[in-house]
């Protein structure tokens, strides 16, 4: 197989996720939803996320509330920061129906005392994100077999709305580098809107639609780590 393409969404956007599902289905593609916040989320929002998960996409844990995680350390420590942003998360997943074998660290910040102490709970860690990689050497992010630890960083971007986005000409090229390599890679985005309705990073439908048609024309496969 010329590779597989994991894409990750962030946060709680389940309104646009639901509604971005026609184009998941139409390039077969299934992907992972990182959640915080799922302690304050609406029951639609709970029902959304179970229908995506019956679609056949991942709901992973992204922690419980989101903080920055060096102050978090420096005010409170790792032990509180684990029992009150990880565990109590994957408490309240399992609860939900969501098995959390997937952690995504926010703002894509970990330590090795953090990873270490996640791949205790986790199968897959998501840990540096693109704006880290060394665009010499890109193929480090692309992984033949899952590592011992589980962090997996990420190559690319699914926020094509980002002012860090480098353009079209580049994704292409990381998508060709995973299907010549036959490996695995990960791409971080957010929200799924039409029209620039309020702050932080996203993609239109339309965007996501050409990033799975270009993958799908290369036979990547599109699916959770």
């Amino acid at each position: 197989m010329p590779g597989t393409l994991c894409l990750t969404f962030d946060d709680l956007f389940v309104a646009n996720w639901v509604a971005a599902r026609p184009v998941f289905d139409a390039h077969d593609a299934r992907v992972t939803f990182c959640v915080s916040h799922l302690h304050e989320a609406t029951p639609a929002q709970i029902d959304g996320l179970r229908l995506l998960q019956a679609d056949g996409h991942e709901i992973a844990c992204h922690t419980r509330t989101h903080p920055r995680l060096k102050p978090y350390l420096q005010t409170r420590g790792l032990d509180h920061w684990l029992e009150h942003e990880v565990d109590r998360a994957i408490t309240e997943h399992r609860a939900a129906g969501f098995p959390a074998r997937t952690f995504a660290c926010p703002f894509h910040a970990s330590t090795p005392e953090t990873r270490a102490a996640l791949a205790s709970r986790f199968e897959i860690i998501r840990a540096a994100g693109p704006r880290s990689l060394d665009h010499a050497n890109p193929a480090s992010r692309i992984y033949t077999e899952i590592p011992a630890s589980g962090c997996l960083d990420t190559l690319g971007f699914a926020d094509m709305q980002h002012k860090a986005f480098p353009g079209w000409p580049r994704q292409h090229t990381l998508l060709d580098l995973i299907a010549q390599t036959d490996g695995l890679a990960v791409f971080t985005g957010h929200d799924i809107r039409d029209r620039k309705s309020g702050p932080g990073f996203y993609s239109t439908q339309a965007q996501i639609g050409r990033l799975l048609e270009a993958a799908a024309t290369r036979g990547i496969t599109v699916k959770p780590a």
